[in-house]
């Protein structure tokens, strides 16, 4: 891997004192820098690219950060790689924030393959997750969607694939989900045949005589291995779902706390 966490955390520091000069320009002329956090981010976009590069060339003797149009962000000329830099903080819905982890799909396509160092941001910019992906493909990602203007959303279950994160964690919500159901699974399976043997002792100790109440007792048993199963049959169906519809979230890290080793 040819960036490292002590690289990224050097970038962070030097967009975070960027983005603290900005708000207080803003501030002297009445603005506020987070009003529009699309637009924050995309005043810092460039940073992100030049500081990126400039890390890059502490140990790369020849890193390029063109930022002109149709141009790579960051190539290392060294090893023939191209870096596409990202700052997003995500887009808001029903009170949480999801992040779709965008790219121009004529771009990747044509490139045939890319890197990306995707930063998420908070809104005051103080936490971050920044994830890199290596060799992303048009399969990574979906087809534009009509009035995207060539934007295409992240497929995650096969991108993650390919990303390390240097700052933050991926947390892959259905690996947890599944783990939940399996453990339901287990404890239903349990108490079904704990409950499944009391039936049974109380058949057993039912007089041949009770008919009724043999009866009875046997109807339950039938009723309790139908419930059972219906319950099994769901579980599994849900199991299968999250299995083929994969789903991910970012936590988040202050970098506070790392500025020192950063700088």
């Amino acid at each position: 891997m040819y960036i490292n966490r002590i690289e990224v955390l050097q970038v962070l520091n030097r967009m975070q004192s960027f983005e603290n000069r900005l708000k207080d320009l803003y501030k002297d002329f009445d603005y506020n820098l987070h009003d529009n956090l699309g637009r924050r981010n995309m005043l810092l976009s460039t940073v992100q690219e030049i500081e990126t590069a400039r890390v890059l060339s502490q140990k790369f003797s020849e890193v390029l950060s063109d930022g002109a149009p149709g141009k790579p962000d960051v190539v290392i000329c060294d090893i023939g790689k191209e870096l596409e830099c990202k700052l997003t903080s995500g887009s808001k819905s029903s009170g949480s924030v999801s992040f779709s982890l965008q790219t121009d799909y004529a771009t990747l396509k044509n490139k045939k393959e890319l890197d990306y160092m995707f930063i998420l941001a908070d809104s005051t910019f103080d936490k971050f997750c920044v994830l890199l992906f290596q060799g992303l493909t048009i399969d990574d990602y979906f087809p534009p969607a009509p009035g995207s203007r060539g934007k295409s959303r992240m497929r995650k279950a096969t991108a993650m694939k390919k990303a390390t994160a240097l700052v933050g964690e991926i947390i892959d919500v259905s690996a947890k989900i599944i783990a939940e159901l399996h453990a339901e699974s287990i404890l239903r399976s349990n108490k079904f045949i704990s409950r499944l043997a009391e039936l049974n002792e109380r058949l057993e100790s039912c007089s041949e005589n009770a008919v009724k109440k043999r009866e009875n007792i046997e109807r339950i048993i039938t009723n309790e291995k139908d419930r059972f199963a219906k319950a099994v049959e769901k579980i599994e169906s849900r199991i299968e779902y999250w299995e083929k519809n994969q789903k991910f979230s970012f936590g988040f890290e202050s970098i506070s706390k790392n500025l020192e080793v950063a700088a």
